[in-house]
């Protein structure tokens, strides 16, 4: 007997496993797509990040792994990869910024070239309003020459805590004013007689930074120097933050800048002039003109209350140093000197601020290395001296002659205390001269740009 041919169950089967693949494939599609429902989204960690330049960091969130995120970056100094792989390019604050649907959440990273080393870190210090008057005040153990009593170098703030903000010059400057962002800027500027920095005419007294990095019980003077190009100088802060540039050929009037300026280049800013007879009336850059450029001898034996300054050619030493006026509000520490505004348009009242820095070396050389740039600022006619650190608001123990308790500018009751050696090191974390990298490729003065001053310093190295 035949039997009656048996359906074949095959395609049942086939067209089960099909809606079984199907389903899987979209149950998978849901859970790494945008359709997944998320309660919320955030960004583990902290709410500020702060980087070194060419570090990187990984961020995470509480979202399910594989959820499908978008990531975007405020700002190119901080770049950022679809995986949240975020890498510090350039100094600067980014907002960093995840997406996922309607849900979002940020986070502010900031940049800097170095953070302080363990053990480099000085106190905290504040100054306080208008600054301090060598009259007033020793600024430190007269004694011992050394760091003031109450000060622990050693001391170091927690590693979360965030650099404290600085009072920048564009914080003073008139509304809508802005300093020049180029060299060819500058130079444009020059021409037209107008300021490529900030108007902002200083007060007498230096504005400290409200920390000093030190060592070993003494300030720390940055030697690396942050050169963008041969034209252009970057001025940070302690904590490396940028917070200015300076460029060859420039004007300028504010004490931080023009100390950066001669600190940079080896000379003065192009609003000044050597006569110093010279009238704000006669003169291109009027109100912001600014007088002399001439060598100060630092000759102790005719000017007793005056301290020597490290290596004067006055005193015996190898370096020649010359000095520069700086306009200020008004200096009242010298009564031989009037307390009246610099520049008022029509006339010129010098006071008793000063800057006075090592141009030459002893065969008559342009000063190169930085173990031997040396610039001082003093604002009550060389009785007393600050060395600049390198660095915006770093300016180291004042001493001389009222800090010493002597009379001003007395040629029979004075008593200068001798210079306080800063430490010759950089600021950054890994040691050495080593500039860490920007995205504008800054290189140090032991770079391989082609000028004049780093021929010549390869030269004298070679010799």
């Amino acid at each position: 007997m035949r039997c009656a041919p048996v359906k074949s169950s095959r395609p049942a089967a086939v067209a089960v496993a099909l809606l079984l693949a199907l389903l899987c494939l979209f149950g998978c599609q849901q859970g790494k797509g945008d359709d997944v429902s998320l309660p919320s989204l955030s960004i583990r960690g902290e709410e500020t990040l702060y980087l070194e330049v060419g570090d990187s960091y990984q961020l995470t969130t509480d979202a399910p792994e594989g959820v499908d995120l978008t990531w975007s970056s405020s700002s190119p100094c901080v770049g950022i990869t679809q995986e949240g792989l975020i890498v510090a390019q350039a100094t600067g604050t980014a907002t960093i910024t995840v997406t996922y649907g309607t849900h979002t959440d940020s986070i502010t990273v900031e940049v800097v070239l170095y953070r302080p080393a363990p053990g480099t870190q000085g106190p905290l210090e504040t100054t306080p309003s208008g600054g301090d008057d060598p009259a007033e005040s020793t600024d430190g153990d007269v004694s011992s020459g050394g760091p003031s009593a109450d000060t622990d170098p050693s001391e170091t703030p927690p590693a979360e805590t965030a650099p404290p903000t600085v009072v920048l010059e564009a914080e003073r400057a008139p509304e809508g004013y802005t300093p020049a962002a180029s060299h060819e800027e500058a130079l444009e500027r020059t021409q037209r007689g107008e300021l490529s920095g900030y108007p902002h005419v200083p007060d007498q007294a230096p504005i400290l930074s409200e920390y000093r990095p030190m060592k070993d019980g003494q300030y720390v003077k940055n030697v690396e120097a942050y050169y963008a190009d041969e034209n252009t100088y970057v001025v940070v802060d302690a904590y490396g933050r940028e917070v200015f540039r300076v460029y060859r050929g420039g004007a300028y009037i504010s004490l931080e800048e023009v100390a950066a300026y001669v600190y940079a280049f080896g000379d003065v800013p192009a609003n000044y002039a050597g006569d110093k007879k010279t009238k704000p009336t006669a003169s291109i850059w009027g109100i912001n003109l600014r007088l002399n450029h001439s060598k100060f001898s630092g000759n102790t034996s005719k000017y007793p209350y005056e301290p020597a300054l490290p290596r004067i050619s006055g005193c015996g030493g190898d370096l020649t140093y010359y000095e520069i006026d700086i306009g200020t509000t008004g200096t009242d520490c010298d009564p031989s000197y009037r307390a009246a505004l610099y520049n008022n348009g029509s006339s010129i009242t010098r006071g008793a601020a000063r800057i006075v820095y090592a141009r030459f070396d002893a065969n008559g050389n342009k000063i190169i290395e930085a173990e031997e740039k040396f610039v001082f600022y003093t604002y009550n006619h060389y009785n007393d001296f600050r060395e600049y650190l390198n660095y915006y608001g770093g300016w180291g123990e004042m001493f001389g002659n009222i800090t010493g308790g002597g009379t001003i500018s007395s040629n029979t009751h004075y008593n200068p205390t001798p210079y306080v050696p800063s430490v010759n090191a950089p600021l950054s974390t890994t040691g050495g001269a080593r500039m860490l990298s920007m995205v504008s490729a800054l290189p140090t003065q032991n770079s391989a740009w082609e000028t004049a001053d780093l021929d010549l310093l390869r030269r004298r190295r070679a010799a």
